[in-house]
Formats: structure tokens, sequence, C-alpha cells
């Protein structure tokens, strides 16, 4: 068996060309090209009930110009976006499981072997670097086609840092450099997962318990992990539908990250100056986000409202809006402090993730920036209310604790949401046709009613902080 040490990372298809342009650099930053890319043709396999899934390993008859190859792979463990899986690999000479080279100690299931059937295909074009990074040599590889099975597919296009001989923290550090020139993000959905996730909506995340921690101490190294991959999956889900519900979550892991951070660096003075270039990071990572969903304020508002009308209106005006907003997640994309930030973490977590102080008394730390709550004014307009990055916050940790008291907080975020939204509403038009002008501005006539709610549950925020 092989052990495969791995980190994964999407590239958008537009990039494809910036990175091969690259290849053609008399000193190729990615490495040594290992000639004419590989055309591959996958086939995986499995059970009706999905046996292999479920037992966290992938079954697959690879094709190329070279011949036939089965492999076996198991789930294996992920740190950080690091992946260290056992994998069992073969030549055969034709496209059919041959059971007898895998090693006996697996004990396969005779009823396994003989239940399997084709599933689903993945089909893409393989670029093949060797590069010598630190003292590690690394295999870099653009995989670039699609996922299918009979009624649906899905493009492909992504990087994979394989470890061939080294360390793994070289992997972060290569990976880094390269987002530097490339929009590359951590992502811990392999092909597999994406083949399943086509006809039986399968993800192969399975979330961290963290309830109880709230009154107790918080496991911050299993935190932020999961941190990290909620981030990466959302970033995904957008990518591949351009969600903007996605964004917006996804910016409230990203305070998330930002609010652990700054508690570990005020807890941590021997690893304060590590830290500091990575809270920093964050931070700039959290403004840029701000900046950047400003411009869907509307939209975001409108899909949050509970009002009968809000989400149809919400779709129009995100198709008037579609191509500005695109253009500008495009320069951010090419900027990628995303990938960036992610790396630096992941990177940071994978050599002192075990080691990490834990936060006591979770509760009192995370209502420490609403104490100022206590003497304000309730009545201030919602543009000077300068708490909703921390509240949103507040609400991504409550959730994740399954807190009785997420309800109450978010819907204070959704309220602020709606309040704010129509406040910009009042401001813009980017609507052109007289039927959603006028449903736009009737949506907006119910300012006052909304920040009457406001007020209320922010009141009820003060009163829960109070008690």
């Amino acid at each position: 068996m092989a052990k495969e040490v791995e980190l994964k990372l999407s590239l958008p298809e537009y990039a494809v060309p910036k990175i091969l342009a690259l290849s053609d650099q008399a000193c190729c930053p990615l490495g040594n090209s290992q000639g004419e890319p590989l055309i591959l043709d996958n086939q995986y396999f499995d059970t009706v009930d999905l046996a292999l899934n479920l037992s966290h390993a992938a079954l697959r008859i690879r094709k190329s110009q070279h011949g036939y190859k089965q492999t076996l792979k198991n789930k294996g463990q992920a740190i950080a976006g690091l992946h260290q899986r056992g994998e069992w690999e073969y030549d055969i000479d034709q496209p059919e499981i041959d059971w007898s080279l895998f090693p006996t100690e697996l004990n396969i299931d005779p009823k396994l072997k003989s239940a399997i059937k084709p599933l689903f295909k993945t089909d893409f074009n393989r670029h093949v670097w060797v590069k010598q990074f630190g003292g590690s040599q690394i295999e870099v590889v653009l995989d670039q086609g699609s996922i299918h099975n009979d009624h649906k597919r899905t493009p492909l296009c992504e990087i994979e840092l394989e470890l061939l001989t080294g360390q793994a923290e070289d992997l972060f550090g290569f990976a880094h450099e390269l987002a530097g020139q490339l929009p590359l993000v951590p992502c811990d959905i392999n092909k597999a997962e994406r083949g399943y996730g086509l006809e039986s909506n399968i993800s192969f995340y399975s979330a961290p318990d963290f309830s109880g921690q709230l009154e107790n101490e918080l496991n911050i190294n299993l935190f932020l992990q999961d941190a990290l991959t909620r981030i990466n999956r959302h970033w995904d889900r957008f990518g591949q539908k351009a969600d903007w519900w996605s964004l917006l979550v996804l910016s409230r892991h990203v305070q998330a990250v930002e609010f652990v951070l700054s508690c570990l660096i005020r807890s941590d003075e021997k690893l304060s100056p590590e830290l500091e270039p990575i809270v920093n990071s964050w931070n700039q990572l959290q403004k840029q986000m701000a900046v950047l969903l400003a411009p869907a304020r509307v939209i975001i508002a409108l899909f949050v409202d509970d009002h009968s009308n809000s989400r149809g209106l919400s779709q129009r005006l995100l198709q008037n809006l579609t191509g500005s907003l695109n253009e500008k997640i495009q320069q951010w994309m090419n900027q990628n402090a995303l990938g960036q930030s992610l790396l630096l973490l992941g990177d940071f977590l994978y050599r002192h993730g075990q080691g990490l102080n834990k936060i006591d008394n979770v509760s009192d730390v995370l209502w420490q920036p609403f104490s100022q709550l206590k003497e304000r004014s309730l009545d201030m307009p919602v543009q000077e209310f300068q708490d909703l990055q921390s509240i949103q916050a507040l609400a991504y940790f409550y959730k994740r604790f399954n807190h009785e008291s997420y309800g109450l907080i978010n819907n204070l975020v959704r309220q602020h949401l709606v309040v704010m939204g129509m406040g910009d509403a009042m401001s813009i038009c980017v609507i052109t046709d007289d039927d959603s002008r006028a449903k736009l501005a009737s949506w907006t006539r119910r300012i006052t009613v909304e920040q009457r709610r406001l007020q209320e549950c922010r009141e009820q925020l003060k009163n829960q902080i109070l008690t």
C-alpha cells in the first residue's frame, strides 16, 4: 500500500491558459514538464446500495495512452486541507476489475465483488510537472475535463500537489507561492465525491459535534479545521452554481475564523509572532468580502425577507446585476486573498494545531464585544449600527454549538440585513421594467415597520446580554 499525501486546489477554468503559459517560461515555476498531457478515462464502480461509499472507499479503472490501472482508495485523514490516505494501484490488461491483485488482508467481501457495477466517469486531460521545492519533490497536476453519469455532467478543473518525497509542510509553502500567481483555493472535494453527488446528493463531509462546548472549553484546532472545510465547500458551491447566498455564508465563516484567531493571538504569547501575519491576512479578507458583498446587499435583503414577493424580486435584481457583480468577483478572485489566507492558516494548523490552547469560558469571550450594548441607545439609525459583522460571527458560533439562542441572534442578523438593504434600495436604480420598479418601491415603503422590528430584535439581544 502506498500512502498518498496531497493538497487539492480548485482553479477557475478561465485561469487555465495562464497556468499553461507559466509552463512555457524558460524557468517554469511549476517545475519540469513530464511530457504531453495524459488523456484519462476513469470509470468508478460501486454497488446499488453504495456499499463502497459507505465504507469510505473508492474503486476505479483508469484508461490512458499507456494502458489500464485499477485503483482502490480509502478516505484516510484530512488535516487542514491536506489529504493522507491509503491507495492500492495495479496495472491491468483490460478494463475489468482483477480482485486477485488486492492484498488478502483487505478482506474484501465476495458479495461486494459480485455486486459491483459502473457508476460514473471522470474524463479529463492531465498536465504533469515535477517541482523541487525546499527539501521535497512535488508532483504538480492540472486536471481539466468533466464528471458525468448517464443523466448529468459537471465540469472539472483542479490542481493537485502530491508529495513524492520530503515533508508535507513543503506542499503548503509551494501552494502559497503558486496562489500568489494564480486564483487557487484549497478544496477537499475529490472527484469521487463529485461523481457520487451527481445522482445521490452525497457529501463526504462529516460535521464535528460542538454541542455543549459553549459552556465549556472550545477545541480551537478542530473548530478552525471545520471552518476551513466549510469555507472551501461554500466557495466551491459558488463556483459551481454562482450562488451568491453561499458567498454571504462564507463571509460569516471568515468573520468567525478572524474572531477565533484574535482570541488565540491574545492567549498564546509563544505563537503570537507567527500568528500575527495570519490574523492580518484574515482581517483583510474580512474587509474585502464586506466591500465585495456591498453591491448585492439589496439582493441579499430581498432573499432573507419573509415577504411573499421578495424572493422573486431578488432573482430579477440579481439578473440585472450579474454582469457587474461577476466582474468584481473575478477581480477579487485574481487577487486571491481567500486562497492565500486559507493556505496560511492550513499550514499553521498542520504544524501547530494539536498544541493550540483551548478557549475557556467560551460564552463570556463571545459576548465581550457586545458589552457596550448595555449602555448604548437602541434607537440609533441602522447605518450607524456597527456590530453586524460581530453579530454574524456570534450567530455562526451559536449555530455550531447547536445552542437554543441561535434563532434569536440569527433573527437579528436577518432583520439588520433587510433594513440595510431597504436603505440601499432607496438610493439606487438597477431595475428597468416598470413592474419590478413598482414592487421594489412597495418593498422599501415597509422600512419603518422593519426598523421597528429591528429595534425589537436589538432589545431582545440586550436582554440576553444583561441576563
